[in-house]
């Protein structure tokens, strides 16, 4: 079987003030259940995690792992997958967009917005590397399926400049919102995105 690449926004946290990030939050009791049931559903090997450096997503990286005896020691931190992420160039004036425009804003740019904003990196670059990061992921050896854990606007940025029509507001990833990744018989790159999970 093929290698495959699972991008996922982490499980439920609690709701985060205004004007805060929310890096300290934890997963709910809520969000612990929806994930041991998201991680019962994957019915490959998992071959390597890779997880954003923030308290939420490691909590599902490690649930996820826990679930299919992978060890929490060879979880792999990546800040391409938050603090900062991969379209962010200097967080704390990134920041400020959010601050002064609102995260609607913000958000609607991420999906299809063409400017470069102060603290950001160009999209088409980002992307770019991004797109390189998982062809390399995809190429390794050992055939299984690769577990990304990110936030929403990481997923649905990557999601919307990578799939053949941008997302819309609409399509914002929920909780445990996943893109599907493998590479076809061709070499290319194939995707698929859920918004949410659902239990079948």
């Amino acid at each position: 079987m093929a290698n495959r690449l699972l991008v996922i926004r982490h499980a439920e946290r609690p709701l985060i003030a205004e004007g805060e990030v929310g890096n300290g939050l934890s997963l709910t009791e809520a969000g612990v259940q929806a994930t041991r049931r998201f991680a019962s559903a994957l019915d490959q090997e998992i071959v390597s995690i890779n997880s954003s450096p923030i308290l939420r997503c490691i909590q599902t990286a490690q649930l996820i792992a826990d679930v299919h005896n992978y060890s929490h020691e060879d979880i792999e931190i990546s800040r391409l997958l938050g603090d900062p992420g991969f379209f962010i160039e200097d967080a704390d004036l990134a920041w400020q967009s959010w601050l002064s425009k609102g995260s609607e804003a913000v958000n609607t740019h991420l999906l299809s917005g063409t400017e470069t904003w102060p603290g950001f990196r160009a999209f088409d670059e980002a992307v770019a590397n991004m797109y390189d990061h998982m062809r390399a992921a995809l190429s390794a050896p050992c055939p299984g399926l690769i577990v990304w854990v990110t936030h929403d606007t990481i997923l649905s940025t990557l999601a919307s400049r990578l799939l053949p029509r941008p997302l819309t507001l609409a399509d914002w990833p929920d909780f445990l919102g996943a893109l599907d990744v493998f590479i076809d018989r061709d070499g290319e790159l194939q995707l698929s995105y859920e918004s949410a999970f659902h239990l079948s």
